[in-house]
């Protein structure tokens, strides 16, 4: 089967836009109408003949500039001057990497174990023997290469016409594996001369075995697929143009060739925003489309196979549609939208109507103000609910709030404290000299203004909700023993003036609910499941850990070293203030669990300063 354009078909479609940018000039005559988008009317003044859709967009992301085709979103090209690698670094490359034509400086080879390919007849071989990329890569695909199970990325250091080809290959891999030959056998023509001429040279053209007409035929249009590029080389331009936009812009030439606008009446336009690896190899496909979401489903279905497993369509600016695809996935959505209520900002709380939600299988983003997650956010959402952390990335969490609970402590302790360090005489007394108001004031200024950077962001998780249900008040006694044990954090009485004092004792709760039920906790809730208001009651991670924290560092503040919180009851040795301090964080942060709420934790940590200064006052009336 030949293909559907002549000698004029290729070059009368290069765009003004491109001839611009690379230098070629203008065009003129029909070639110029056609290049303005006019495509010439049939001699009997008939229609227009519809345009192809435009499937090659190039996108950045954190590494550069990338090529990518909508029905193979699992692939991307990068194509770059000069890019080479060792054969080495090609053979211990990432898998899913795939060199072209020179891009790793090797021998060629195939290693489907770690799924690392180099396609190539330049070096460490014998080139007379061997296929040209174009060839190599549509056996590659031939042989069932399966490009949709994975992410792959395809390196390229040049764009001429046997890369060009191998790069068209590998993005119409769907289309080539069709059951239906017609795709194949309009491009392999092109394919196979290509490849005769690439590695043999033109003198062996008659080894391509293509009919005389034909070989004529298809000898003119790689003439005309390759003259923008022996243009650009006149010029001496090849060496400074955009390589990845010349070779979109050769892709879409090629898909004029090889395609009908008939080919793609069955195909929904569907566009990839992010994507995410969920459980058991299932992808979760955040998109947009003006289509319904069974008919995006149908079409990322063929795009993905069995590795669909969610999918998340953009419905409107800020809407989605939720609907989980493969039913044998560890979880629901109801999980989804428990972690995407906690990082939305646009969420409301457990009474809010304004909440993602729906069934175990579909469902959507808050109705009222829709979401304000990008769509690299709910992808990585979706990771979270469907696929539990390792343990080292657990470890990691721990650590980071560890560590960052201790530099807020440590940088308000060393701002009231070394100024007296470094004026104090020799004879002066042991201990910081840091004043417990100045303390407690500098400490909740500075955890506060952190958790409003973070809390802003995902409110859900660090607490600042409005407080849902009042389930939380049975904790009430439990924090009161706590407090009572020593577990709350009073300041020292100082020699400054009492008005400072009772700032200090409003300011130091506040800044260790902040820091510990705020940050710590919050922190640790994107690795660990908590409870939820309403629901079972447990002693999550999050509660734990954080109360650990905070007897740890309310022990170290006690220390007479230290001596800014009292040591009540039982004096600084005593285990009672530890114990009592692990009771009472257990109970403030499962109570800001339940509330969602971080001011009902800051509020049972005042009422147990209360109880704490009141009882002597109390006994003392018995």
């Amino acid at each position: 089967m030949r293909l559907r354009a002549g000698r004029s078909g290729v070059a009368a479609r290069w765009s003004p836009a491109a001839s611009a940018h690379y230098g070629l000039g203008v065009m003129s005559g029909s070639k110029a109408r056609e290049a303005e988008g006019r495509v010439p009317l049939p001699a009997g003044g008939g229609a227009a003949e519809p345009a192809l859709p435009d499937r090659y967009r190039i996108k950045r992301d954190n590494t550069g500039a990338v090529l990518t085709c909508v029905e193979a979103p699992t692939v991307s090209v990068r194509v770059q001057h000069g890019f080479t690698v060792t054969a080495a670094a090609a053979r211990s490359a990432a898998p899913g990497s795939v060199f072209l034509d020179g891009a790793a400086r090797g021998e060629p080879f195939l290693d489907p174990k770690r799924e690392v390919y180099n396609l190539d007849h330049h070096e460490g071989c014998v080139r007379s023997f061997l296929l040209a990329t174009c060839e190599q890569a549509m056996v590659l695909i031939r042989k069932g290469i399966d490009l949709r199970k994975r992410d792959w990325t395809v390196y390229a250091n040049d764009a001429d016409l046997d890369t060009v080809l191998a790069i068209w290959v590998l993005l119409n891999h769907l289309r080539l594996n069709d059951r239906s030959p017609e795709t194949r056998g309009r491009v392999m023509p092109l394919v196979r001369l290509q490849g005769v001429i690439d590695a043999q040279g033109l003198d062996m053209q008659d080894m391509s075995a293509l009919p005389p007409e034909l070989l004529a035929e298809i000898h003119g249009c790689i003439d005309e697929l390759r003259e923008p590029e022996l243009a650009l080389k006149r010029r001496g331009r090849w060496g400074e143009s955009d390589l990845l936009g010349y070779t979109a812009d050769r892709l879409r030439a090629i898909d004029r060739l090889v395609y009908s606008p008939t080919h793609f009446d069955d195909v929904t336009d569907v566009e990839q925003l992010a994507r995410g690896e969920i459980a058991n190899g299932s992808v979760a496909v955040v998109c947009r489309s003006k289509a319904g979401i069974y008919e995006v489903e149908r079409q990322l279905r063929r795009l993905h196979g069995k590795r669909l497993g969610v999918i998340v369509l953009r419905t409107g600016a800020a809407t989605y549609t939720l609907r989980q695809v493969n039913p044998y996935l560890p979880t629901s959505l109801e999980l989804v939208y428990t972690h995407l209520n906690l990082v939305d900002p646009g969420a409301g709380g457990h009474r809010s109507g304004n909440r993602w939600g729906g069934s175990t299988e579909i469902g959507g983003s808050p109705r009222s103000t829709g979401t304000r997650l990008t769509p690299e956010q709910i992808a990585r959402v979706c990771q979270q609910a469907f696929r539990p952390p390792a343990l080292a990335q657990r470890l990691r969490r721990i650590a980071g709030a560890a560590l960052g609970s201790a530099g807020i402590l440590l940088a308000a302790l060393a701002s009231v404290s070394l100024p007296g360090l470094i004026g104090r005489g020799a004879g002066a007394p042991s201990g910081l000299a840091a004043s417990p108001a100045q303390f407690s004031v500098l400490l909740a200024t500075l955890g506060g203004a952190l958790l409003l950077i973070r809390g802003l962001r995902a409110p859900g998780l660090y607490g600042l909700r409005r407080p849902a249900g009042l389930d939380w008040c049975l904790l009430l006694p439990f924090a009161i023993v706590g407090a009572l044990a020593g577990g709350v954090w009073i300041p020292v009485p100082a020699t400054t003036p009492v008005s400072g004092w009772l700032l200090g004792v409003l300011a130091l709760p506040l800044a260790a609910e902040v820091i510990f039920r705020g940050l710590v906790h919050g922190g640790l809730v994107a690795s660990f499941a908590m409870q939820e208001c309403g629901g079972p009651w447990l002693l999550s991670c999050p509660v734990i850990l954080s109360a650990g924290f905070y007897a740890l560092w309310g022990a170290i503040l006690r220390h007479p070293a230290i001596s800014l919180i009292q040591a009540i009851p039982g004096g600084s040795d005593s285990v009672l203030p530890l114990l009592g301090a692990l009771l009472f964080g257990a109970a403030a942060g499962m109570a800001r669990e339940r509330s969602e709420n971080i001011g009902v934790s800051i509020l049972l940590h005042w009422i147990g300063v209360a109880a704490v200064l009141l009882v002597p006052y109390l006994g003392s009336l018995v």
